[in-house]
C-alpha cells in the first residue's frame, strides 16, 4: 500500500502519502485534524467521490437558467410543450433536450393525456427549487 497511518512527531502531521511527508497545516486545522481522531480518520470520513455521481448529475440539470425556468412554470401548472415553447421561446429540438435533461435527473415526468404528453414537476423538482407544495394545496384567500 502507498500509504502510512498519519501521526504526530515532534507535534506535526504526516500525510497518508510518503512522498508528501509533513503536512503544512496552520494550528487551527491541525486542531481539527487531531479532534477527529487524525487524518486517516477523517478521510474515512468522506464518501468517495464515485457516490456522488448521481447528485452531480442532478446538479448539471440545473446549471441552464432556462431549465430552472422550466421548474418554475411546472409549478404553476402541469403544461404541454406547446405552452412552454411559449414561455422559453425555444425550438421545438432545444426544448426537447432540455425536457429530457430534467426529466433523466428525476425533476419532471411526462404523462401521456389522450393524444397529448404534459409535463410536471416531482415532488424532488418542487423540492429543489423550494415549492414543496403543489398550488392546489395552497388556499385561496
Amino acid at each position: 500500500m502507498d500509504t502510512m497511518q498519519t501521526g504526530t512527531k515532534s507535534g506535526e502531521l504526516y500525510s497518508l502519502k510518503p512522498t508528501e511527508g509533513v503536512l503544512n497545516l496552520p494550528p487551527e486545522m491541525q486542531a481539527i485534524v487531531k479532534s477527529k481522531g487524525g487524518l486517516n480518520i477523517l478521510i474515512e470520513q468522506v464518501p468517495p467521490a464515485e457516490l456522488f455521481e448521481d447528485e452531480a448529475e442532478r446538479f448539471k440539470a440545473l446549471s441552464s437558467p432556462v431549465r430552472i425556468q422550466i421548474l418554475h412554470a411546472l409549478v404553476t401548472a402541469d403544461l404541454c410543450p406547446s405552452i412552454l415553447k411559449n414561455i422559453t421561446g425555444m425550438s421545438d429540438s432545444k426544448l426537447s433536450y432540455h425536457l429530457e435533461i430534467l426529466e433523466r435527473a428525476g425533476f419532471i415526468a411526462h404523462e401521456q393525456r389522450q393524444k397529448w404528453r404534459i409535463y410536471v414537476i416531482t415532488v424532488e423538482g418542487r423540492k429543489t427549487i423550494g415549492h414543496e407544495r403543489h398550488p392546489s394545496d395552497i388556499p385561496i384567500l
